[in-house]
């Protein structure tokens, strides 16, 4: 990956409200605890940590062995920590990615059993991450069945449901040529249950290669919720002429989700890969030209949402294979995501034939003066 990528970029809305974006790659062949130790000090003197941190997210390349670690050199934080086992394609052993928000009246950590919730309050809106510890189903179907049910409990503390708060997820999926299908049935019959359908639309999500330490956990879900929103605020990114909508090929999520608030507009794009109107491979084959398609359709969906790809703040890059990682940053450093952090990870995509997918969050002034500004 460039030497030059930068690692922070930055928003600042009307009303002063900041939100600062990480993405950070150790410099490989050290040991895992001199690459974290190094990442986590260029990360600090970047202005990371602190109360204004409201995710941190490591990809690592061996949790089982590195997750106790990890823990004990990030010591404790009042943030929401997810540690998922995607190695960065640079031959490193770990990276991070983190969203810090300045000005919250309160952060709230709750931690049992069952999961991890934090609780970001601003004036008008509560903004949450979630994420559940345990799984007891023997299979994927049955365990995404599970993290569903606990994020229904999640949301009903704050006050709703999960069709009304939750508004993006990010999936981990074990093994995801074997087990991914499991994944699917298993979201699809509880967007079933709670009356999903492609009019009232489903949730915004990256469903992708990764792992936890804990071998026979087949999916792990982490979820952003926000309470307070009004009718208006929340709009689904479509752009059916470059990708199609999900459903046509009998899954469930959207390709993006734009929160507008009155002095900004929030974009969620799901993992996107090269796909076209009619939901097939484009470029079967060539990585180049996959990721030329992948930042085409990723552009599209924020063209017709008020925005483009130079308003991305982060983005998490996905190699099937990582051999294509210097093929693939040679073609992202010709894009728009040269001037945007971003990790690039070795990370399988739900078909063997997408080489490459990117998600990210974009934010821009684009807001709405009928709603409270964030």
């Amino acid at each position: 990956m460039a030497d030059n990528l930068p690692e922070k970029l930055e928003w600042r809305g009307k009303g002063g409200v900041e939100e600062h974006f990480f993405c950070m790659t150790a410099e490989p062949g050290a040991s895992f605890e001199a690459e974290l130790r190094s990442l986590l000090d260029r990360y600090r003197e970047l202005g990371g940590g602190g109360e204004d941190e409201f995710l941190l997210r490591f990809h690592v390349s061996d949790p089982v062995r590195q997750s106790e670690t990890l823990r004990r050199m990030a010591g404790e934080r009042n943030s929401y920590v997810s540690v998922v086992g995607q190695p960065p394609a640079n031959g490193a052993r770990v990276a991070l990615e983190a969203w810090h928000i300045s000005g919250m009246l309160e952060k709230r950590r709750k931690e049992d059993q069952g999961g991890t919730v934090v609780t970001a309050r601003r004036p008008h809106y509560r903004l949450f991450l979630a994420g559940r510890k345990e799984t007891s189903a023997p299979d994927s179907y049955g365990q995404m069945q599970e993290e569903f049910r606990w994020l229904d409990r999640a949301a009903a503390a704050h006050g709703g449901t999960v069709p009304e708060l939750v508004h993006r997820t990010w999936i981990y999926c074990r093994d995801i040529d074997n087990n991914y299908r499991g994944l699917v049935e298993g979201r699809n019959e509880r967007f079933d249950h709670y009356g999903l359908t492609p009019e009232t639309h489903f949730i915004a999500s990256t469903g992708i290669e990764g792992c936890t330490e804990t071998p026979g956990r087949l999916l792990h879900m982490d979820s952003l919720g926000i309470a307070g929103l009004k009718s208006g605020q929340v709009r689904y990114m479509e752009a059916p002429d470059y990708l199609s909508p999900t459903h046509l090929y009998r899954v469930a999520f959207e390709r993006g989700a734009r929160i507008v608030y009155g002095d900004r507009s929030h974009y969620f794009l799901s993992g996107t890969a090269s796909i076209d109107a009619e939901g097939n491979i484009v470029h079967p084959g060539d990585v180049a030209r996959q990721t030329a398609r992948t930042l085409e359709n990723m552009n599209a969906l924020m063209e017709r949402n008020g925005g483009s790809l130079c308003d991305l703040k982060q983005a998490v890059v996905y190699l099937r294979d990582w051999a294509d990682r210097e093929t693939v940053s040679r073609r992202l450093m010709e894009s728009p995501l040269a001037m945007v952090p971003h990790v690039m990870l070795k990370a399988p995509v739900c078909r063997p034939g997408w080489l490459v997918e990117i998600d990210g969050i974009a934010v821009n002034g684009a807001g709405d003066g009928a709603f409270a500004p964030l």
